[in-house]
């Protein structure tokens, strides 16, 4: 025994040397050839993937007969397949696939057709913000969408117009080629976790843009109704619960209704004034507000103030501080802002760490748990860009506008012109606009002043300040009285109970459409208000979706186009890859060892694949297969889940030629937009929002985050 056990050891090794590691050993010492899961179609690398539908069952054997090994498994479950089905017994429906829960050859045992999904990729599908678009239409067969798709611009329309009108009215006809629909309620991916994965995808042109057609499944967790079918076609509860408007709150929801606002001010010597006329602002709103018991709860503030890197500045006091630990109502907000100083000292440069400053508001304010959400960030100076030494965060605006975007923060941004410093105006409206350009909004809630107009500072500060407090002051106060207009029953909210087989309608079920509410003794002479108005209503709009009980599509195979039907250049759905922790770390190393290459390669102006081979004992590569390279993927380095993805990526296609024809600037652009992307993962790693547990025995390190496909590198 002794022996067999050296024997196998030493083959095990040599197996390992001859890279034959997909063999393995009994007690005997005999190879025994070892299972290897079955790869995607025209793939070396990627295994075949396929997610579990609720309730289904795993079996010894492919049969119903035999024994079950694993009963009610989890809703979406990932298994790799060991056996695929041929299209014959798939067109028979005895089709059973196979699966396994790593590629090692750790086989569980066999499962129907019907019960899973196939997965080519850990790629899903999130709504955009309903605002400004039509819902998304899901279609039986790829055949009609592309029948659609063909038709002429006015013909396409009529069409689409026929088709929500038709599941408007529950006119329905026969052979209708829409399976479902998108509500039309907002749904918050973090709250209700909705699961779109990507069966499929091809690229196409539609409305002179590039689109991709998708193959989409829809699927949620292990609730009761988890396998009850949304097709309109059949399902008229599904169809009546998504045409639900998106602009009503019931008072039950008003009741719940908060609001956190917070202030990132630029705290140099410069902005003196500006922090003044802001003090006044909060002075005369907190008078008001404190009238209201309700709205004084209801709001919370708080403040970042930014300058520079404290390290290699003296007495410019520090980069970045938090104020106000954890956010507080406007009184006692009032006395924190009149400690905010400006520094006595000038910084070296006209830049600042602004970037700095939006990161720690963005990721490290105290937030409530389910408030809205607002940043006013106040600025006369653009932020150092990303890979600059004084740039603190590593960020740029781009990567920040996405954890914004990610964590439901709407940013509305001011900045203050010195005519003097105009050759930094454009870098700053850039920042500031990418920054200030919301879920939901076609453009930036972004006002520029000039310096030397103090009082217009003050106008504009105050009036977005007095959109955000009256409003909700107005929710809180609404009067829903039975003869008001505006208001209705709701007919689908939990606030309404059956009583004897009748509908009774509680208090609480009142609601009233947000739009004859919000701020409407507030008039739209100034654009600064008008702004605030609509950041604030498509802000409104999320939230009272996160907060409702609007359901996702669930149960369903089908087709749609990555675009308005009706408006090509808005996106109706964004891809996300589904990573989890090990991955982005994973990540993040490989680009660490790229970024070390590039920024040695535009100094030294080497090589880039010979600088990148230097790297590789870092990271564990072959560095032979690095040299040959052709191109980035040919590397070994890019992780695989990176591969076959719906987007056009500069790193994936970087070789030596492309390396060489960019500028030094271009290079290091490059370098610091990978550097922003590394820092981005490290902050999605270290927080706690955002993570989802899929199965409900996950352990934390098997939870994903859908990270968007514009964070990749």
């Amino acid at each position: 025994m002794f022996l067999s056990t050296i024997v196998s050891i030493i083959l095990s090794t040599t197996v390992t040397l001859y890279g034959l590691s997909e063999m393995q050993f009994d007690d005997n010492a005999t190879i025994v050839k070892k299972s290897k899961p079955i790869m995607i179609d025209g793939k070396k690398m990627l295994p075949l993937r396929v997610l579990v539908r609720p309730f289904s069952n795993i079996y010894a054997k492919n049969s119903l007969k035999s024994d079950i090994v694993m009963s009610n498994v989890p809703a979406l479950k990932p298994f790799y397949v060991y056996h695929k089905p041929t299209p014959e017994e798939i067109e028979l429906e005895d089709a059973w696939y196979q699966v396994g829960t790593n590629t090692r050859g750790k086989i569980v045992g066999w499962i129907q057709a019907k019960d899973l999904l196939e997965w080519k990729q850990t790629m899903c599908l999130v709504y955009t913000h309903p605002e400004g678009r039509k819902p998304l239409l899901m279609f039986d067969k790829e055949s009609d969408l592309q029948s659609l798709l063909n038709l002429s611009e006015e013909n396409r329309t009529k069409k689409v117009e026929e088709y929500y009108r038709a599941i408007a009215e529950n006119q329905i006809p026969k052979n209708f080629p829409i399976k479902s629909i998108e509500p039309k309620r907002a749904l918050d991916w973090k709250k209700e976790f909705y699961f779109l994965p990507i069966l499929d995808f091809k690229a196409v042109e539609f409305g002179n843009r590039e689109a991709r057609i998708l193959k989409l499944t829809a699927s949620t967790n292990s609730r009761a109704d988890a396998r009850e079918s949304t097709d309109i076609t059949k399902n008229d509860s599904y169809r009546e619960s998504a045409n639900v408007k998106r602009t009503t709150i019931t008072k039950k929801l008003i009741k719940r209704l908060k609001l956190d606002i917070v202030w990132v001010v630029d705290t140099t010597v410069s902005m003196r004034p500006y922090i003044d006329r802001t003090k006044a602002v909060i002075r005369d709103v907190s008078e008001k507000i404190a009238q209201s018991s309700d709205t004084n709860i209801a709001i919370n503030f708080g403040i970042w103030g930014y300058r520079d890197n404290r390290l290699d500045i003296p007495n410019i006091g520090y980069t970045t501080r938090n104020y106000t630990d954890d956010l507080v109502p406007i009184e006692q907000f009032s006395q924190i802002l009149e400690s905010v100083e400006t520094t006595k000292v000038d910084s070296v440069d006209y830049p600042e760490d602004l970037f700095s400053g939006m990161n720690n508001a963005i990721n490290d304010t105290n937030w409530r748990d389910n408030t809205m959400r607002f940043i006013i960030l106040v600025g006369d100076a653009p932020s150092h860009k990303s890979g600059h030494k004084w740039n603190l965060s590593g960020q740029d605006e781009k990567t920040l506008r996405i954890m914004a975007n990610d964590r439901n923060i709407n940013i509305f941004a001011i900045h203050i012109f010195n005519p003097k410093a105009k050759k930094f105006q454009e870098l700053a409206l850039e920042q500031y606009k990418t920054l200030s350009t919301n879920k939901g909004n076609t453009q930036p809630s972004f006002k520029e002043v000039l310096s030397t107009d103090e009082d217009q500072f003050q106008e504009f500060t105050d009036d977005i300040t007095k959109v955000f407090t009256k409003s909700i002051q107005k929710f809180k106060e609404y009067n829903f009285a039975s003869t008001n207009s505006n208001e209705k029953q709701s007919t689908h909210t939990d606030a309404n109970k059956k009583v004897g087989g009748e509908m009774a309608f509680s208090e609480d079920a009142k609601e009233v459409d947000i739009d004859s509410v919000i701020a409407k003794d507030v008039d739209d002479n100034s654009s600064a208000k008008a702004l605030a108005k609509n950041m604030f209503r498509s802000a409104l709009v999320e939230w009272i979706g996160s907060q409702g009980d609007t359901k996702a599509p669930r149960d369903i195979v089908a087709w749609a186009i990555d675009k308005d039907l009706e408006n090509p250049s808005i996106p109706s759905v964004e891809v996300r890859l589904l990573l989890n922790k090990r991955q982005l770390d994973s990540l993040a190393t490989t680009l660490d060892s790229i970024i070390t290459a590039g920024t040695q390669g535009s100094v030294s102006g080497e090589d880039f694949f010979s600088l990148l081979q230097a790297t590789t004992a870092m990271v564990s590569r072959d560095p032979n297969m690095i040299r040959q390279a052709k191109r980035m993927t040919d590397t070994g380095l890019v992780p695989e889940f990176l591969m076959g993805l719906p987007y056009q990526s500069q790193l994936m296609a970087m070789d030596n030629e492309l390396w060489d024809s960019l500028s030094v600037d271009e290079q290091t652009e490059f370098v610091d937009s990978m550097s922003s992307k590394v820092d981005a993962y490290r902050r999605i790693h270290d927080s706690p929002e955002g993570w989802i547990r899929i199965n409900p025995d996950d352990d934390p390190d098997e939870y994903v985050y859908p990270i968007s496909l514009d964070l990749l590198p």
